[in-house]
């Protein structure tokens, strides 16, 4: 019962911290560009403005799935980055384990592009039809380079592979040459999962309008974004405690569930500029052959690496 609760009480963390990671992350860009770009907390703005605005359903669409895929999918973003939050803060394991939170973080996604695909708009279509391309290519190598971890830790289970990292002398990514190969792996896919240039073909604003967003708008658009955001931290948040957690940082702190929180936030924040801000200030988007190509020829080649190197005890 306690551990439900602590999870219900992480909820309203993690949609301030996705909301505040968004925001760090269009300032960033923003400068990168030479822009003074919104304020920081402007994600806290539009997401209070769109819930202020009217709910318009397109007579072409799919009422019921149209209006409860946003819903869902803020659900389970939200949930998947608040299981190991949660995790870290009690000590424990929740009962949520590697496969059930790349699940969560993926099912946003996946039901954004239902919701889409439901509005009866063209470009929804077109936009699921992209992003289930996409899903194939990264999510493969992805899934592989979470199962290298596990190879190596002897366990599927979040806190398992956390607790692991205790008493070691250097980042579980610098450990072994099998999880440098598995966090590049990892890293490389985060762009790809958050839609971000220059694999953000499902969206493409200048050619789709958006792709499955195209036709939604207030409340609905809303969850929507707090669904990506939440579904980026959560990547970022799940990297930085499977590859660069060092809790060796932490010895003779009594409150070790919070410090290893904080501890975890800046690299998380450092790795979302890296795999997302940046990218998308600097690349122009690929085309879906070449995104597809590039996921099954590199992610997916040092994945099937890391993972026989975990075999083999690397």
């Amino acid at each position: 019962m306690n551990t439900i609760m602590m999870l219900l009480i992480t909820f309203p963390l993690v949609f301030f911290l996705s909301l505040l990671f968004e925001g760090v992350d269009r300032k960033i860009h923003a400068r990168m560009q030479k822009r003074i770009g919104p304020p920081i907390i402007q994600p806290f703005y539009d997401f209070i403005k769109l819930f202020s605005k009217e709910r318009i359903v397109p007579v072409t669409a799919s009422s019921r799935i149209f209006t409860a895929v946003p819903m869902i999918a803020a659900a389970a973003s939200i949930v998947g980055a608040a299981i190991p939050i949660a995790s870290l803060i009690l000590e424990i394991g929740i009962g949520g384990d590697l496969i059930l939170i790349l699940y969560l973080l993926t099912m946003s996604s996946v039901m954004v592009m239902i919701g889409g695909s439901s509005s009866g708009n063209p470009y929804g279509a077109v936009g699921f039809s992209r992003k289930m391309t996409m899903l194939i290519a990264y999510d493969v190598p992805m899934l592989i380079s979470i199962l290298s971890v596990s190879f190596n830790c002897l366990s599927l289970a979040y806190y398992n592979i956390v607790s692991t990292q205790v008493g070691m002398k250097s980042l579980l990514a610098f450990a072994r040459p099998s999880m440098a190969v598995a966090a590049a792996t990892f890293l490389l896919c985060i762009p790809a999962a958050a839609d971000a240039v220059p694999f953000d073909i499902s969206e493409a604003k200048t050619e789709i309008i958006h792709g499955s967003m195209v036709e939604y708008g207030g409340p609905y658009l809303a969850l929507v974004k707090l669904a990506k955001a939440a579904s980026n931290f959560g990547l970022t948040f799940l990297a930085t405690t499977l590859f660069f957690y060092f809790p060796a940082l932490l010895e003779g702190y009594a409150s070790v569930g919070l410090g290893a929180l904080c501890l975890c936030l800046v690299p998380a924040l450092i790795l979302l500029l890296l795999t997302i801000t940046v990218p998308r200030t600097v690349f122009a988007r690929l085309k879906i052959g070449q995104a597809f190509k590039f996921y099954w020829l590199s992610p997916l080649a040092l994945s099937i690496i890391s993972v026989a190197l975990s075999t083999l005890g690397f």
